[in-house]
């Protein structure tokens, strides 16, 4: 009992001596607060800040990554010698209209009225033509020339479209270059039709000097008045020549030297035709009917499109004649345009396939992108894939497969 006692009395002497203690503690001050900082160094420049590194003109002296040179200048076309720029001044009177030279001048857009202008084709009075009047239709802007955008070099786009973007400045896709005519009905073209109301202003597409200016051209009334310019430059060191043809008014005279751009007559129905137009030709080392080449691969195509160009053959190798042609969108299935194979009537010498490309159907104006390109020999589809790409020409051939066993038939 009195052991009992004893530990009840030492747990109570521990429990006061406990609380006594904690009142002790919390009664004492608390210690001071100590906030530990870390040290910094003084803040300093950086020795490879960028700004320091341009300053300094890092990689100066370095060896440089290797680069490709990308050209800053406008392509040239080659030139030929002077002396192949032939002609000697012709005096207006022997034009045959009895002209005054002064009613030539290009030097700036003609404002007199078109009533005084000689070589006058048509029933319809000049005086009643503005050839400034407001724009009917507007064409898509061309490129600009000269234009070889060929990694080969072969590309010779060196011409101005003849008609402005105002009026219709491409050829008529009906009757091409080297056709005659959706129905066989008309002479083997050698040349394109730009059909315009009379009075549309026709412009020089290169410079270079007139050597024909007015109605007889190569003692044939087929064409009309027309107007021929041998070019300043070249190609392969073979001169160029451009003819305008049908016109119902020439504003210019032989031996005239003039720009690319220059106003040289007025869309007219002179000569041969079904209607007024402007018959363009490019011809290639000689004026003669017989050198004709595609004027669509001489001449700028629009922005944003290509041209094709290809040789259908049957299976022997030979080209096809006044065979269709059609190019197909790849991706939406719709037809963008059709042609026609070349007629050389057995000779060639009525119109020629170019001097590079060696082709016998020709595309102008198609949009880049994929297109499939589809011909019909004999029944039998043949088609290729092809990606146009702007401003260049877009080579395919088109050739049947043989028949079984590796046999070749014509």
């Amino acid at each position: 009992m009195q052991r009992s006692g004893f530990t009840a009395f030492v747990l109570v002497l521990l429990v006061v001596a406990g609380f006594i203690f904690l009142l002790w503690s919390n009664a004492r001050p608390a210690p001071e607060l100590r906030v530990i900082v870390p040290t910094e160094n003084a803040p300093t420049e950086s020795v490879s800040g960028w700004e320091q590194i341009l300053e300094a003109g890092f990689g100066e002296n370095s060896t440089p990554l290797p680069t490709i040179a990308i050209p800053t200048g406008q392509y040239i076309p080659p030139t030929l010698p002077p002396a192949s720029v032939g002609g000697t001044p012709i005096a207006a009177g022997d034009l045959g209209g009895g002209t005054n030279p002064e009613l030539f001048s290009v030097a700036a857009t003609p404002t007199r009225p078109p009533a005084t202008l000689a070589l006058l084709a048509t029933e319809i009075p000049l005086t009643a033509i503005s050839v400034t009047r407001a724009a009917v239709a507007w064409q898509p802007p061309p490129l600009i020339p000269p234009l070889s955008r060929d990694p080969l070099g072969r590309d010779h786009y060196y011409f101005l479209r003849p008609v402005d973007s105002n009026a219709t400045n491409r050829g008529l896709f009906y009757y091409p270059y080297g056709s005659d005519g959706p129905e066989n009905q008309w002479r083997i073209h050698a040349g394109i039709d730009m059909p315009n109301d009379i009075g549309q202003t026709v412009r020089a597409a290169g410079s270079g000097l007139v050597t024909w200016s007015g109605p007889g051209f190569q003692n044939t009334s087929s064409y009309g008045n027309v107007v021929l310019i041998e070019h300043d430059f070249g190609y392969n060191g073979q001169p160029v020549y451009t003819l305008y043809a049908h016109l119902s008014a020439v504003l210019v005279f032989n031996g005239q030297r003039v720009n690319a751009g220059d106003a040289i007559g007025l869309v007219g129905n002179s000569g041969r035709v079904t209607g007024p137009h402007v018959h363009f030709e490019v011809r290639y080392s000689e004026n003669a009917y017989g050198k004709t080449v595609n004027p669509v691969l001489w001449m700028v195509p629009y922005v944003g499109t290509g041209v094709i160009a290809g040789r259908l053959t049957d299976r022997s190798g030979n080209l096809v004649q006044d065979a269709d042609i059609t190019i197909r969108s790849y991706a939406t299935g719709l037809t963008i345009d059709t042609t026609a194979t070349y007629i050389f009537q057995g000779t060639g010498v009525d119109v020629n396939s170019d001097p590079v490309w060696g082709e016998n159907f020709v595309v102008g104006d198609v949009p880049v992108g994929r297109v499939e390109v589809i011909a019909n020999l004999n029944g039998e589809r043949i088609s290729r894939l092809i990606n146009v790409v702007e401003g260049t020409t877009n080579f395919v051939e088109l050739t049947p497969a043989l028949s079984t066993g590796g046999e070749a038939s014509g």
